[in-house]
């Protein structure tokens, strides 16, 4: 910061805090920082303006949103000084140096102590801007742009770059649009007194590391996708308001089925009492307890969960992800080598660069198809949203956060033929900083003696037309199982105008069995999910589908603005209803006819 800069940011601290102690002293607090709404007169523009931004290091929003504050500060360099500020409890105990230059950070970044200039300021969630003019007053704060309308989601295309547009007014002498827009992004911890050991209620030693620890630890630790680590008591209070947002809005864990609706392994989802337990030792000051009553921090196995897969199969070579611009859709074509056919009992994806990879599924190709769309796109892979562009000859699951390694049952085993690719697809969303990702799949095969074949069934109707600004369309398929079958799993798909997905057995004699339901669909947070046992439908049996989309203006994640009426597709601009079940049969002659049958419904809804 030059001397001028230097001066004019003491000038501005000063006048707040004389503002704030003025207003105290006066027995009223106003909103002292708030700038009249619009129809005001036109406000006074000392030269030049100071750009506040309360950062975290811990906050992927606030991460994503680096590169694009860099080219402000480029853009308005003579006009206008840019200031991070790092509250004291996110500043990274490494030291500020290597925040700025691992985010190649070209404006200055200073620890803000106790809060205090955050707090001046009222800001309160990181990314979260101030315009202020030269006399100290603000004129506009909130968010820097619209590319994530919650936490806990991607970001999507940027339609209001509220930030330059509140800078570009009040350079021309003009009062902001909006004096105030809320901030997606990462609380702003409080900072806390006294630790405390002793304590009435729940505290971290006796029961509420423990419940962190089950829940929260497999994805929030060192290599892990998660923004920060949960290891110890320090790293909870760090964390502590933050963590309790996410869990009473039901964003973490992450966790979509609803419950009552099916019966899952690996349900990773709190109770109500156990959100109540946690809501109240963070409102009580988060008292630690007893040192010696601490409880131990997990372990977790390094390497391949399973142990050594049989086969390792990596992308050719590492992708670049950028550091800012929307979410990357890559297919990864990778050629088995496999000299015979094989039965695959459990398969297990490693991002390479997890802070990166939001999630993956794995297909099979044994046509070719997918290296002719690789070989007709520029450079590593080729990039499609939704399914690979074709109709692929298997799949071997999904990977998301956290996931854990589930191997069909003994003697189980879905085909993977000889001299087929895998089609690797990831889901990438930029980190702020450039990374290269080189992840790999690891296959476990079924013991030679395995017999049973694992297939994949899909409902679907692809006759779909959502009118434009319709809150809450219906939608529904249905189809007949030709033989008995054993269900597995399930993985339902539907794209960002997706609201609701429920999908459910009608036996022949009209009993109805749940499959899954998710109330709250979120493309960003896909899944496949294994009942705790198989579910045994016989011949007859209905599977039906009912889905229910949002193509309104109320729909934050609508590709279209204004909406307009979408159909079936599987670019992001299109529409999709669709579940996916692995199920098995009881004898090989059954497995073909099953076969058959899914083949001829798939080419009846799709024909092309």
């Amino acid at each position: 910061m030059n001397g001028i800069a230097l001066r004019q940011h003491l000038i501005i601290s000063s006048l707040l805090i004389v503002a704030v102690i003025a207003a105290a002293l006066s027995g009223f607090v106003p909103d002292v920082l708030e700038v009249p709404g619009r129809g005001k007169t036109e406000p006074k523009t000392p030269e030049p303006l100071t750009v506040y931004v309360a950062l975290s290091p811990d906050c992927p929003i606030s991460n994503a949103m680096l590169p694009h504050l860099n080219e402000l500060h480029q853009r308005f360099a003579a006009t206008v000084d840019f200031v991070g500020l790092v509250p004291e409890q996110c500043a990274p105990l490494h030291g500020i140096h290597e925040y700025v230059t691992t985010y190649d950070l070209r404006f200055p970044v200073q620890v803000d102590t106790a809060n205090t200039q955050c707090g001046q300021l009222r800001l309160s969630r990181t990314p979260e801007a101030a315009v202020c003019d030269g006399e100290g007053t603000v004129l506009y704060r909130g968010r820097i742009d619209d590319r994530f309308v919650r936490i806990a989601s991607a970001a999507r295309p940027v339609s209001d770059q509220t930030l330059l547009h509140a800078i570009e007014a009040t350079l021309k002498g003009r009062t902001p649009e909006h004096s105030h827009i809320h901030a997606v992004g990462c609380l702003i911890p409080r900072q806390h007194g006294r630790l405390s050991n002793q304590a009435t209620g729940p505290t971290f030693a006796g029961s509420v590391g423990q419940l962190l620890y089950d829940n929260c630890t497999k994805c929030h630790r060192p290599g892990e996708p998660a923004p920060f680590v949960i290891q110890s008591y320090d790293d909870v209070r760090r964390h502590g308001e933050q963590i309790l947002e996410v869990v009473e809005r039901r964003l973490m864990p992450p966790w979509k089925p609803a419950r009552d609706f099916g019966q899952f392994r690996n349900e990773h989802r709190l109770s109500p009492e156990q959100i109540q337990l946690l809501s109240t030792w963070i409102r009580s000051g988060m008292p630690r307890g007893p040192e010696g009553e601490l409880p131990e921090v997990p372990v977790y196995p390094d390497g391949w969960q399973l142990g050594e897969p049989d086969l390792v199969l990596q992308m050719p070579e590492a992708f670049a992800v950028p550091t800012d611009g929307p979410d990357i859709y890559q297919h990864f074509v990778i050629p088995s080598m496999l000299t015979e056919n094989r039965l695959v009992r459990a398969v297990e994806f490693r991002p390479g660069a997890a802070e990166a990879v939001h999630h993956a599924f794995m297909y099979l190709d044994t046509t070719g198809t997918g290296r002719r769309l690789d070989a007709a796109s520029p450079g590593l892979g080729y990039e499609r949203l939704g399914s690979p562009g074709f109709a692929v000859s298997g799949t071997l699951g999904g990977w998301g956060p956290g996931g854990t390694v589930v191997p069909l049952p003994e003697g189980m085993g879905r085909p993977m033929h000889a001299g087929s690719d895998l089609i690797l697809q990831i889901h990438y969303h930029p980190s702020g900083r450039k990374v290269r990702d080189l992840s790999s799949v690891g296959i476990y095969f079924a013991d030679d003696d395995a017999t049973q074949l694992v297939t994949e069934i899909l409902i679907a109707n692809t006759e779909l037309q959502i009118p434009a600004g319709e809150e809450s369309h219906h939608h529904s398929a249905e189809w007949s199982l030709p033989v008995d079958v054993m269900m597995l799993d399930a993985t339902p798909h539907m794209h960002t105008l997706g609201r609701q997905i429920q999908a459910e057995a009608i036996r022949p004699d009209g009993r109805r069995e749940p499959l899954i339901r998710i109330n709250d669909w979120d493309f960003y947070w896909q899944d496949s999910y294994a009942w705790q046992e198989p579910i045994v439908l016989p011949r007859g049996t209905k599977i039906r589908l009912d889905c229910w989309f949002d193509n309104s203006s109320n729909n934050a994640l609508n590709p279209n603005s204004p909406p307009q009426t979408v159909g079936w597709g599987d670019y992001s601009t299109d529409e999709m209803g669709v579940c996916y079940f692995r199920v098995t049969t009881r004898s090989m002659a059954d497995y073909q006819t099953l076969n058959r049958a899914v083949t001829e419904y798939f080419q009846a809804i799709d024909p092309d």
